[in-house]
């Protein structure tokens, strides 16, 4: 078999076909194993899973190492994106590269203070991951936007969306509507759920760019019911928001 290389016009093509990152915490996973079972479900149902920093370092690393082998048996046509978000200084992102993640989130457009966003770009884009840092002003949109070192992020992501709702986020992106920014990725995440989700896809395409929404509304019912891992929960919370969020 040969060795499996990252590539971020793989992981855009995955997340455009999603259109749903599946965001998991410390309530979805306690040990490497429920990690390991997770993300391979939320793949299973089709949508992209992105675990977190806060889960522990090495939980993280432990799982990575059987995910990783995992991914590399998945088919070209239909790859095992492993996401990793909640990344907020360069030690967590050079950790995060080195665990072997394809795509690595953000929730600010600068590492804790420890660097510049088109930093963050930079280091990702050297090792072919797809990069999707926050912003939540039109000068943070802006920094990103309109860059001519070529280090604009593969997606951006809003956050806290919440906070803006689905009419600030259109308003947030009204200005950069330019047919130079058609398709690109908005990743709104923070109160996005099969209720919000619709408005926050229909306010985003509105501007021209592709929605993908960021949540952790499909893991709800492991939430609620304290199950972290258990594989028949999973199923079922995944199932239960598919029912529900409209395609």
């Amino acid at each position: 078999m040969a060795e499996y290389k990252r590539d971020r016009s793989r992981v855009d093509k995955a997340i455009r076909k999603s259109g749903i990152v599946v965001v998991m915490n410390k309530k979805h996973v306690k040990n490497p194993e429920h990690m390991i079972t997770t993300m391979w479900e939320v793949y299973q149902a089709g949508f992209l899973a992105e675990c977190t920093f806060r889960i522990d370092k090495a939980i993280l690393a432990e799982a990575m190492q059987e995910l990783t082998a995992k991914r590399a048996e998945c088919p070209e046509d239909n790859p095992f994106i492993l996401g990793v978000g909640s990344v907020i200084n360069p030690a967590e992102l050079e950790a995060a590269i080195e665990m072997g993640f394809d795509m690595i989130v953000a929730p600010g457009n600068v590492m804790g203070g420890y660097g510049e966003g088109k930093d963050f770009v930079k280091i990702c884009q050297q090792a072919n991951v797809f990069s999707a840092p926050a912003i939540f002003t039109p000068t943070e949109m802006q920094y990103f936007i309109e860059r001519s070192d070529g280090l604009e992020p593969d997606a951006i992501k809003v956050f806290p969306a919440n906070t803006h709702g689905p009419s600030g986020v259109k308003g947030l992106l009204a200005p950069y509507v330019r047919d130079r920014h058609n398709g690109r990725i908005i990743m709104p995440t923070g109160g996005v759920n099969y209720e919000t989700g619709p408005k926050y896809r229909e306010a985003i395409s509105a501007n021209g760019y592709t929605p993908v929404l960021g949540m952790s509304a499909p893991l709800k019912i492991v939430e609620a019911e304290q199950k972290p891992g258990d594989v028949e929960t999973i199923r079922r919370s995944l199932a239960e928001f598919k029912s529900k969020m409209p395609s």
